[in-house]
């Protein structure tokens, strides 16, 4: 739409509705901060209006046309169709001859009773993956003035976060800078994080032999099984800077990776890059890592060693008040570079203590001795803590998917996580501009 084709047109209007407001309206000056509200709702109407207006318009256009060609009107119920403005009824025509039938506002104008236009399924979208569908709906009514119950909220949301998991893995797909082009610039340092959260799963399953029926249909009863599914985000930056480009999925670590090298080689990841990697010690996370990406430089999550100590401190038996003078000297001693020094005392306590916490700890600091070198690191400018990530996790999968009571069926997290980090990507303009040009261009 080309918006300055109406400027004369609004001029007019304006002047006109501006006039008559002004006549018919008292006590103006008190209520002038509220001026804009009432003719909102006087502009609502007329959205509804012209609205309705325009598209029986185009129905009507064509509608003539088929009858030209000999169809002829069999039935014309009236349908309702929300648009940005409110509800609207429009007549829908069954058109039909020997061989050929057309519904025309279904056919050729892709809306059906109770069917929503772009707009509004953008807008419920917004409010969808924000809070619970239910709260979405009373945030749509007070923003757009009309009701709109829950489960429409719930498709609407759904269905963009379906596109919208197609989209994000489109855009990771994209051309990126090839390792052998001379003339793109790469980062000299990239950070990448990558940590997991549980999102609580719920599907009904039937009992076998179950006797029990519902008492609608008559069907079988089914049991809830529900579950807590590992949920990863990652995100990559440049060292040098703060904007993120976050990957996430309910899938496995070597997918995740994946993802997460194809976001940094987006930021700017070259093959002579030094990548940062900050994790905790998840089996196979830091292996993943080094396996996908060259050049790396894995830390382990510092907060993760310091609780691995005190775990171990208490299976040890240390009373509580005296566990933090065990831990720190220890932890100290690591982030030094005496890794192996600590190493060697933790394996004589255990020839004289055979715990087996104890022997844990010696083995995970075994697997990742070269990656908790945290004075070192930090003298580097490397984090030494995957709390940026851990920050991620609560704004991108947990604000939405883990509110209070809710759980999702397995195959819904993925796409309801697409539609959270595409935003959090700021791709979100983006994402329905694209679905706009592929609606018109069909």
């Amino acid at each position: 739409m080309k918006k300055d084709e109406y400027n004369d047109l609004t001029e007019i209007i304006s002047d006109m509705l501006s006039e008559k407001f002004f006549e018919t309206e008292k006590d103006l000056s008190k209520r002038a901060r509220m001026v804009d509200q009432d003719i909102s709702e006087i502009l609502q109407d007329v959205g509804c209006k012209t609205t309705k207006k325009v598209l029986e318009k185009a129905r009507d256009e064509i509608v003539e046309k088929k009858k030209s060609e000999g169809l002829t009107i069999h039935r014309n119920p009236v349908i309702e169709y929300n648009v940005k403005f409110g509800k609207i009824e429009l007549r829908s025509p069954y058109l039909w001859l020997k061989g050929c039938k057309c519904k025309v506002l279904v056919d050729e104008m892709g809306i059906e009773h109770e069917g929503r236009s772009h707009a509004v399924n953008r807008a419920l979208s917004d409010f969808g993956i924000e809070e619970s569908f239910g709260q979405a709906a009373i945030r749509f009514k007070e923003h757009y003035n009309y009701d709109i119950g829950s489960s429409a909220v719930a498709r609407a949301t759904k269905d963009s976060a379906s596109i919208a998991e197609i989209y994000m893995k489109k855009r990771l797909e994209e051309p990126v800078f090839a390792d052998g082009d001379q003339d793109a610039e790469f980062d000299e340092s990239m950070l990448v994080e990558l940590d997991g959260c549980e999102i609580r799963t719920a599907l009904f399953e039937q009992i076998e032999d179950c006797r029990e029926r519902t008492s609608v249909y008559g069907n079988p009863k089914k049991v809830k099984i529900v579950n807590w599914r590992d949920v990863r985000i990652g995100f990559a930056r440049s060292l040098e800077d703060d904007e993120k480009t976050f990957v996430g999925g309910m899938d496995s670590y070597p997918v995740v990776v994946g993802q997460l090298r194809k976001a940094a080689l987006m930021r700017g990841m070259g093959p002579e890059t030094n990548v940062i990697a900050v994790a905790d010690g998840g089996i196979g996370i830091k292996e993943e890592l080094e396996r996908q990406f060259p050049n790396i430089q894995f830390i382990l999550d510092k907060t993760h060693v310091k609780d691995h100590l005190f775990d171990t401190a208490e299976a040890l038996g240390i009373p509580r008040d005296e566990r933090a003078s065990w831990v720190y000297p220890r932890l100290e001693s690591i982030s030094e570079g005496y890794v192996g020094r600590t190493l060697e005392e933790l394996k004589r306590l255990h020839s004289e203590n055979k715990n087996d916490r104890l022997k844990r700890l010696i083995g995970y600091l075994e697997r990742f001795c070269d990656s908790v070198n945290y004075d070192s690191f930090k003298d580097k400018g490397y984090p030494i803590g995957s709390g940026e990530v851990e920050s991620a996790h609560k704004y991108i999968p947990q604000k939405r998917l883990k509110i209070a009571g809710a759980s999702w069926r397995p195959d819904s997290i993925n796409p309801m996580l697409a539609l959270r980090i595409l935003r959090a990507d700021g791709y979100w303009n983006d994402f329905w501009e694209e679905r706009t040009e592929i609606r018109l261009a069909a």
